[in-house]
């Protein structure tokens, strides 16, 4: 994957977060500044996505501890080969909120 894509993917799992929330009514604030999206919960607390293009991963932060991505078999999966999407979903539960972001 050229840096080009990698931007694209990252653009498309933000978008896909975007509209989730949006769709299930969720309270949580989105925010996108540069390389880093922040999503606030009614309690301050924040799960911080943000991308990290010098080796071309995502990266998830949350109550949950901090987890690195990499772009492989068509979706973003984690050394342990655990999806993107079930540690968000993991970490929202966590935070207080249930969301589906099952694609």
């Amino acid at each position: 994957m050229n840096i080009a894509e990698y931007h694209q993917k990252i653009e498309q799992v933000w978008q896909h977060i975007e509209e989730q929330l949006d769709k299930q009514g969720s309270g949580v604030d989105c925010e996108i500044q540069g390389a880093v999206m922040t999503l606030t919960f009614d309690d301050d607390s924040q799960i911080i996505i943000n991308k990290q293009e010098a080796m071309l991963e995502l990266w998830l932060a949350s109550k949950l501890g901090g987890f690195h991505f990499a772009y492989r078999e068509d979706t973003w999966l984690s050394s342990e080969g655990r999806s993107f999407w079930l540690h968000l979903e993991e970490a929202f539960i966590r935070h207080g909120e249930t969301v589906s972001f099952s694609e």
